[in-house]
């Protein structure tokens, strides 16, 4: 084989092992920005809490922001707006998450809570240094949308169990 025939030859594999390999990122990028719906909840997404006076009458008593991140795998990270809490007074949200079947999938992540505040009603009702655990059973609506209902505990540094609440949410897909 000539000097010129294995470069031509060489040539062609490079660009034919180049095609190859970016075929399917270039697909999966392509599906994400563009594709059908994605019937997953994995991703980012724009969360709008109400928060409920209590779980039996869901009187709502406030509303406020959250974002929420499922990654493939079952983990979840989270932060939250809640003016409850003071700055810095809680942490990010930890988690994991399961599909229950269908389009329903259920979700628990826990946030350090770092300093006790007093109650300053009506939107603080004081917290205690420890953490809160938030459970959820989500409903995807479609591929970009989802419904939650959640119970939220409140833990002191001993782990006792001190508050109990109720929200809901409605959330869209971050692009």
């Amino acid at each position: 084989m000539s000097s010129h025939n294995r470069k031509s030859t060489l040539v062609v594999a490079v660009m034919v092992a180049a095609a190859v390999l970016a075929s399917p990122l270039s697909i999966n990028a392509q599906e994400y920005r563009k594709g059908p719906a994605r019937p997953s909840l994995e991703g980012t997404w724009w969360v709008q809490v109400t928060a409920f006076s209590d779980c039996t009458s869901r009187t709502p008593v406030g509303s406020f922001a959250a974002m929420l991140t499922f990654a493939r795998g079952g983990t979840m990270t989270g932060t939250t707006t809640n003016p409850g809490f003071a700055i810095g007074q809680r942490g990010p949200d930890h988690g994991v998450w399961s599909r229950a079947g269908g389009h329903n999938y259920r979700a628990s992540s826990a946030a350090f809570i770092l300093f006790t505040s007093a109650p300053n009603p009506p939107v603080n009702p004081g917290f205690q240094t420890g953490y809160q655990r938030l459970d959820q059973d989500i409903r995807l609506t479609d591929g970009d949308h989802f419904t939650s209902d959640a119970v939220t505990q409140f833990f002191d540094t001993t782990g006792h169990k001190y508050r109990e609440g109720c929200a809901a949410a409605s959330a869209r897909r971050f692009e």
